[in-house]
């Protein structure tokens, strides 16, 4: 273990190293929430990239979803599963493809991100259920994370050394190596100009209580990334650090409910794992 840094590893935010939105998931983010959007617009973007397409049909017809039937066009994938879920499969297989374009070298640790990230978004949509909430949950807790690709791209063996450690709390970990996932993946989502709830989550993700009461959003984002870590979806060998008494308060919700839904997600773990799956495939 190194001793504690008081200084942050340099990052070149003018690298072509670093990572990139692609134009479609621009385009898949600005139609989501937007119920302006027609099903054949929706269709024709994914019909533009057939490995898109085919990456799409194979999750709607996943274990996941559990469907009796067999879907084959988009556009029968709006009509059973809604304009909003199809556009998040859309921009899940999207992201999966862009992230996963790593070195062969540092595939798994990637894939483990972004498994984790996934999960998040999962049950940050899981959460929201019966909830009017904006901005889009799922696409919040998509990229909650992105601070951590912006080390993997221009550190990958800090970024290896840093999810091997076993002995600090995350906090501390990260200080030992001068890195700061959350500070930095507020300064990516800016440059990729990202609206500012985006920037919130990835800065106070882990510290949603920090000097003022959170807005909801942030607050489920949380809540998932706890509940996911809690089933051993996580990126760090550490154990989680449970949420704090007022995240539970913001969320109306106390720690026999927490418990309960902690139990019931880790049964619910190989459903969320079948989607991955099949992004990944």
């Amino acid at each position: 273990m190194l001793e504690t840094r008081q200084e942050l590893l340099a990052i070149d935010w003018a690298s072509d190293e670093l990572p990139t939105l692609p134009s479609i998931a621009h385009r898949l983010l600005s139609m989501v929430g937007n119920d302006t959007v027609e099903p054949m617009e929706l269709a024709e973007l994914i019909g533009q990239d057939p490995t898109l397409t085919i990456r799409l049909l194979k999750a709607v017809n996943s274990a996941y979803y559990a469907l009796n039937m067999e879907i084959t066009s988009i556009r029968h994938a709006t009509v059973l599963l809604g304009m909003s879920e199809v556009k998040h499969i859309a921009l899940g297989a999207v992201m999966t493809e862009r992230f996963l374009t790593v070195p062969m070298e540092v595939r798994p640790l990637a894939k483990k991100l972004w498994h984790h990230m996934l999960a998040v978004a999962m049950v940050a949509q899981d959460l929201s259920q019966g909830v009017e909430e904006e901005p889009d949950l799922y696409t919040l807790g998509l990229l909650h994370d992105i601070g951590w690709l912006v080390l993997l791209a221009q550190a990958p063996q800090v970024y290896r050394s840093i999810t091997e450690e076993t002995d600090l709390t995350r906090d501390l970990t990260e200080a030992s190596w001068g890195v700061d996932h959350q500070l930095w993946g507020s300064k990516l989502a800016e440059k990729w100009e990202l609206p500012e709830p985006f920037q919130v989550v990835t800065l106070r993700h882990h510290a949603p209580m920090d000097k003022f009461t959170p807005p909801r959003y942030l607050a489920i984002i949380s809540l998932a990334n706890y509940l996911v870590n809690s089933m051993d979806m996580g990126i760090f060998r550490l154990s989680p650090e449970p949420p704090d008494d007022g995240l539970l308060k913001v969320l109306s919700l106390d720690w026999e409910t927490l418990q309960e839904m902690e139990t019931a997600y880790m049964k619910d773990r190989s459903r969320l794992e079948s989607l991955f799956s099949v992004l990944t495939g």
